[in-house]
């Protein structure tokens, strides 16, 4: 009688301890791995060959956004297929629960106006310029009545979640910009309690009630790269004694010197990143002031309104860009970073269009903001403008970091890799090629972990 239900021959074993890789089998029964090693023939094992491939345990992505849908494609093809069998949600301080069961469109336009914005509108709410019924009949509204959900759905991974602060405090205040009430922070709480009860992992934006929980407080800080924001954080893990993991952060020697000497003091703080030189950016929103942003009732057209008066244009430019800038990373109780005058205009260069829905605008795509500019004859500010205009608020483009667009595996990101205390996100949802998000794809949501057991240029 064989030993292996399963033997899988030739491969190139990545085993997750650290070591080396190296040829070898693994044999494979009731479902357990109990082998490792030169294993031979095995008579009556189902045998699959793989020679020039990897094998590796499943992959854990540690900061992904499939909160919505995990439910449109329980089956989660594009993280199943690069090999991810464990994700966490609830990331950037958004979840799709605790929310408001009757007004929870609200809280999904928030995230229709960030990043994966195509995916969000797809998956659960019908918005021009997806052709798509409504996916998703929101029946929940604590993050146990979600988890329920979900495991009523059936997914072919596991999921595990965070609690969003933005989401309870959406809930709690609305959209309105000011600070809590302590009747509204002592609400806060109590919904931060009750989704730890519910089988939160953590919070993706707070701390003492993760803490009384043994939880895990996932940040997205102000910036990623600077150091105000790294040492915001370790000063929050430090004082709080809350497991902390930065989300998408990237490390410069400075930083990375201040997160070692909190470790060695044991601090727990970590990281996460994601494979790619840029990240997925848009939608319009992010980027306006709140006079703008916060009609969101009023739906993206009457920010397309205002933005065609020339005055509204003018101000944005001059006055609530600079500011918003300055604001996005501040620090309460620290000096207020001081921009060069450089720094207070977007990097149109490195903003490279991803995603239009008009076919006039389709021949900018993979063009930067300041070719796009030049090939229509007027200024980057102007060109944005108007594309938003063109497109009704839904365009797409890459906020790219690195050295060059092809260069994937450029030296910062590799020494990045090396950090013993950094683990990999993908930041995306979860995709299918048949499916509501065929038509917007986020790479991230099928390559980042290909991406990492490529042939690194490690030497």
């Amino acid at each position: 009688m064989s030993r292996y239900n399963l033997l899988i021959k030739n491969g190139t074993i990545i085993d997750g301890s650290g070591s080396q890789r190296f040829k070898g089998d693994v044999g494979v029964s009731e479902g357990k791995i109990v082998e490792v090693g030169d294993l031979g023939g095995e008579d009556g094992a189902t045998v699959i060959d793989a020679t020039d491939k990897y094998v590796a345990p499943g992959f854990v992505d540690n900061h992904a956004h499939s909160d919505w849908t995990i439910l449109v494609h329980p089956t989660c093809d594009s993280k199943v297929m690069q090999g991810v069998t464990t994700e966490l949600g609830g990331l950037c301080g958004y979840a799709a629960a605790p929310i408001d069961r009757e007004e929870w469109w609200k809280l999904l336009y928030v995230r229709m106006t960030v990043g994966w914005s195509m995916h969000y509108s797809a998956a659960a709410y019908n918005s021009w310029p997806l052709p798509y019924s409504r996916q998703i009949d929101v029946d929940w509204s604590s993050l146990g009545e979600y988890l329920d959900r979900v495991e009523k759905t059936g997914v072919g991974l596991n999921y595990a979640m965070l609690f969003g602060h933005g989401a309870i405090r959406y809930y709690v205040m609305g959209l309105e910009a000011r600070k809590a009430e302590r009747r509204e922070l002592d609400e806060m709480k109590e919904m931060a309690r009750q989704a730890m009860e519910d089988g939160g992992f953590g919070m993706s934006a707070g701390r003492r009630v993760v803490e009384s929980y043994d939880g895990v407080y996932m940040p997205h800080m102000r910036s990623s790269y600077l150091q105000s924001s790294v040492e915001e954080t370790i000063e929050i893990a430090e004082r709080s004694g809350v497991r902390t993991c930065m989300s998408h952060t990237r490390l410069n020697p400075e930083t990375r010197r201040l997160v070692n000497e909190a470790r060695a003091k044991s601090v727990d703080i970590s990281f996460d990143m994601y494979p790619y030189p840029g990240s997925i950016a848009g939608n319009i929103v992010y980027m306006l002031p709140h006079w703008l942003s916060r009609r969101r009732e009023e739906g993206f057209d009457w920010i397309m309104k205002q933005i065609r008066d020339p005055e509204v244009r003018k101000r944005f430019v001059e006055k609530d860009y600079p500011e918003w800038r300055s604001i996005q990373v501040s620090v309460p109780g620290k000096p207020p970073h001081h921009w060069d005058a450089d720094e207070l205009e977007p990097a149109w260069s490195s903003m490279q269009l991803q995603q239009v829905w008009t076919a006039d605008n389709k021949k900018y795509i993979g063009m930067n903001f300041s070719e796009i500019a030049e090939s229509r004859g007027v200024d980057p500010w102007t060109a944005w403008f108007d594309m938003e205009i063109e497109e009704e608020g839904y365009l797409r483009w890459l906020n790219f970091r690195g050295t060059s667009y092809e260069d994937m595996y450029n030296p910062a990101l590799i020494e990045q890799l090396k950090i013993p205390y950094v683990s990999i996100e993908s930041d995306a949802p979860i995709e299918s090629p048949r499916g509501v998000t065929a038509a917007s794809a986020d790479p991230r949501a099928y390559g980042t972990f290909p991406e990492l057991t490529a042939p690194f240029p490690w030497s």
